[in-house]
């Protein structure tokens, strides 16, 4: 029999085709390593960085909240600041960026707190060099529509989000695990949020939380937590975990168990045993195999609910008691609020709005009321322990000191107009960079919390070197330039929004 050499060609297209769908439904990220029991000595614990302060009197948080490269470059400016800034904090003259003892980050702002993180004061100047100067979202939109790649995404168990880990790897991580931030860390503890897709929750990447999922998280590529704070939906695919819940003979924490069952009677109660439940869920991986996680900011948008968790979970006597059994009196949170406010023109027209004014809507709102809720909820907080503090009797104080730098909150200007009209991307030009650098200078300069700060630690506040100054432009004062639309880029992958 003859076989002709174009059906000798057919039959090996054929058998290349089926042997690469086979292959493609073979890729996936292999499985975070599983425990046989719970450790609560060992692991990426948050209780551990509160219990193993390096003994001075502050405690200091940074949070970093969701926007993209547009919040990265806005926390970014605010730590530039904080570098600049030296105080004095256990009898010796240090930056104040040396003290940060914990930084939260949410989608865009996870980015940097990671890397803050991994590499301390090394972050600046390198993440400027090796994040905010590259164009990022380019980069990414390249390994999606590679053909190398094109295979892999036909994958079941492979998308976008997984080619976003490994953009993050080659860029900023490399092959950086949590364990390695337990170990070898140069920075502050970071809790890194991103959202549970099913449960509607919030989820941190800490020990505490993945104990319920039987799982060691030190085995969790840094990367891979950053992609699933950012995965923002329809963008990016979510990033996936296995879940091996309900094999280690995990219970809830002494404490947190506590604080569970007392006060028997009290709404409040309820309140906690919602938070047990919500554990819970994870524990029944026969139930729940896998745990799909998409961004952060959708649930946590500014990192503040973190904290107010806490604040709902355990009495403020039990709180207060924590911070005065050490050396802290001061306490110090740090919010750094990179929302937009775009510009514009549905409301000059009769014309129904687009699908993408529509989109931007349904997504945006509840995003930013639920932040707004959030920062009320946190000021009075804050508001609350410092008059607890000041009618209290004996004992030491620890006051607290809410610093928030907020974008909305710049003086009518230029400035502001530009860096409220930027979007939110993986990619912003130069100029936007700079314009949010010196957004950050600006809301410090500005911010009465941290100059009640700065008095208190008996600092005087760091002038703005020469050569990075650039003037604010108020409303009537200087050349108006007008309001940049905001950019395009990649929009066959990321849209307009």
């Amino acid at each position: 029999m003859r076989i002709s050499f174009s059906d000798g060609l057919k039959k090996c297209c054929v058998l290349s085709a089926a042997l690469l769908l086979s292959a493609c439904a073979l890729v996936r990220y292999p499985p975070v390593a599983a425990i046989s029991r719970v450790d609560t000595e060992k692991g990426y614990r948050l209780q551990h960085a509160l219990e193993r302060q390096e003994g001075d009197d502050t405690f200091i948080v940074l949070m970093l909240s969701g926007g993209g490269t547009r919040a990265a470059a806005l926390g970014y400016g605010v730590l530039e600041e904080l570098s600049r800034q030296k105080v004095y904090i256990g009898g010796k003259e240090i930056k104040l960026s040396e003290s940060i003892d914990l930084t939260y980050g949410v989608s865009g702002g996870s980015v940097l707190a990671a890397y803050f993180s991994l590499h301390g004061q090394n972050t600046i100047p390198a993440f400027e060099r090796r994040f905010l100067k590259q164009n990022f979202q380019r980069q990414f939109a390249k390994q999606v529509f590679s053909a190398a790649n094109l295979p892999r995404l036909t994958s079941p168990e492979f998308g976008r989000g997984d080619l976003l880990q490994e953009q993050f790897e080659a860029t900023l991580f490399r092959n950086a695990t949590f364990g390695d931030l337990e170990k070898r860390r140069k920075g502050p503890f970071a809790v890194i949020t991103a959202t549970d897709m099913s449960l509607g929750n919030r989820l941190d990447f800490t020990q505490e939380y993945f104990d319920a999922m039987c799982l060691n998280l030190s085995d969790l590529p840094l990367a891979r937590a950053v992609a699933a704070s950012s995965a923002v939906p329809l963008v990016f695919s979510p990033i996936t975990l296995n879940n091996n819940g309900g094999n280690c003979g995990y219970t809830l924490p002494p404490r947190l168990e506590k604080a569970v069952e007392r006060d028997s009677g009290k709404l409040q109660r309820h309140t906690r045993k919602e938070f047990k439940e919500n554990l819970k869920q994870y524990e029944d991986s026969k139930a729940r195999p896998y745990i799909h996680l998409i961004d952060g900011g959708l649930t946590d948008n500014l990192g503040l609910r973190s904290l107010l968790d806490v604040t709902e979970i355990y009495p403020k006597n039990v709180l207060y008691r924590q911070f005065i059994e050490g050396k802290v009196n001061k306490i110090i949170v740090i919010n750094v609020n990179a929302q937009n406010q775009m510009s514009t023109a549905i409301d000059k027209t009769a014309a129904v709005p687009g699908f993408y004014d529509v989109l931007n809507a349904i997504i945006n709102i509840p995003i930013d009321q639920y932040s707004q809720e959030s920062l009320r909820r946190f000021r009075a907080f804050t508001d609350q322990w410092n008059e607890a503090v000041a009618t209290g009797s004996g004992g030491r104080k620890v006051s607290m000191y809410f610093v928030s730098l907020n974008l909305r909150d710049l003086p009518e200007s230029q400035l502001r107009k530009n860096v409220l009209n930027i979007s939110t991307s993986f990619y912003l030009p130069p100029n936007d960079i700079n314009d949010l650098k010196t957004a950050a200078r600006v809301l410090m300069a500005q911010s009465p919390e941290y100059k009640r700060l700065l008095d208190d630690l008996s600092a005087e506040p760091v002038q703005t070197p020469a050569a990075v100054h650039k003037p604010v432009w108020f409303v009537g004062d200087g050349p108006q330039l007008p309001v940049k639309e905001p950019q395009n880029y990649d929009a066959a992958l990321f849209g307009g929004s």
